[in-house]
């Protein structure tokens, strides 16, 4: 049976009763935990445990599930509690990464020209011995970075990253991977009376606006007209809020009106897709016996009449698990378009059968029928 191992200092420790590790596409951190009741008196013929174990927060762990690297990081909580019958500990961590989110960005100089995505999330990455790679191109390269007082490591390059549609996420070994949604495809889908033990769904319109409105200035150019540099805007609609709901966003950095229409679409996708989720759990933490971990950032085909979905969703997050109810995956899916480069009103929601409406299409824009 696959199992977790959670290595501590170079040492292994395994047997847990309670296992959580969670990864997200749009989160930059992996995080664990787990708890295991030590032996307080023998059991099966061994020794009662009489040493704690040499484990605080701060040290240096990494997880593995079914041999797979999952977090490589630092043990963030370490929670011992006894009774005269047990003896149990709880352990959490997260990735190398999460230190970009805690931590302030502190670094000279602050300002860089003529960097690219990748560079300037390298640099900042470094003091925390974090490395960045990429798996999609990262765009060209910004006349302008600058860091903001006060922000940490992962707000500057998040803002920056939000310009190019990019997502940050943590690449399983320790460090940050710059990338998109939907690279992967699922080898088997989610299917309500064959794989699925439990779903539910939301469709949720109060975070979503009519329209959406950027506004910034561009970085200094002694060749531009000062009135052009001083008012960029850029904007996106989303026909299906049919009522007047604007949401004026300021733009991160620098712009220019090519960015601040880029940004205004990827706010408005963002939110459109987001609106309709599901989480779906499954048996087992791979795909099929033997097959692949599900992933976050897979495309993944869903059909399941109870949830009126019948389409391609996104795996947002997977959380693997072992419990008292076994080992299971919750998988939390989002539409693609909520990471897709178009227009939200480039794909319009269509009918369900007979004419009648089919509230997740109109939520979540045209599905793609492909199989998963």
């Amino acid at each position: 049976m696959d199992d977790l191992e959670l290595l501590v200092n170079g040492m292994k420790y395994s047997g847990w009763t309670q296992i959580g590790v969670t990864r997200a596409v749009d989160a930059s951190s992996g995080a664990f935990t787990t708890t295991l009741t030590e032996r307080w008196e023998g059991q099966d013929g061994k020794g009662a445990q009489t040493e704690p174990w040499p484990i605080l927060p701060g040290d240096k762990c990494e997880v593995r599930l079914a041999g797979i690297p999952m977090v490589i990081g630092y043990v963030d909580i370490f929670k011992p509690s006894f009774s005269s019958t047990d003896h149990t500990i709880n352990i959490q961590g997260r990735d190398r990464t999460s230190d970009l989110i805690d931590c302030s960005a502190v670094h000279t100089p602050d300002e860089w020209k003529n960097i690219d995505l990748l560079r300037f999330a390298q640099i900042l990455a470094r003091p925390f011995g974090v490395g960045v790679s990429a798996d999609v191109p990262v765009g060209d390269a910004f006349s302008v970075c600058k860091l903001q007082q006060g922000e940490t490591a992962f707000e500057a390059i998040d803002r920056y990253a939000k310009q190019r549609r990019l997502l940050l996420m943590p690449d399983g070994a320790g460090g940050l991977l710059i990338t998109r949604a939907g690279n992967k495809r699922a080898v088997v889908g989610l299917v309500q009376g064959e794989n699925i033990l439990s779903a539910s769904g939301s469709i949720d319109h109060s975070q979503r606006f009519s329209q959406y409105i950027v506004k910034g200035q561009a970085a200094y150019n002694p060749y531009s007209e000062g009135a052009t540099e001083a008012h960029i805007e850029g904007g996106a609609s989303d026909s299906g809020i049919k009522r007047y709901r604007p949401m004026l966003i300021v733009a991160e950095s620098g712009s220019t009106g090519a960015t601040a229409q880029e940004r205004a679409t990827w706010e408005a996708n963002s939110r459109l897709g987001k609106s309709a989720s599901a989480s779906v759990t499954v048996q087992g933490w791979r795909q099929k016996p033997g097959g692949p971990l599900w992933e976050p950032g897979m495309l993944v085909q869903v059909k399941s009449a109870w949830l009126r979905m019948d389409g391609q969703m996104i795996i947002r997050q997977a959380t693997y698990e072992r419990g008292d109810g076994g080992t299971t995956t919750k998988l939390d899916i989002v539409s693609p378009q909520a990471f897709s480069p178009e227009p939200p009103d480039s794909k319009k929601g269509k009918k369900g059968k007979k004419g009648g409406r089919n509230i997740w299409s109109e939520a979540i824009g045209e599905e793609d029928k492909k199989d998963g």
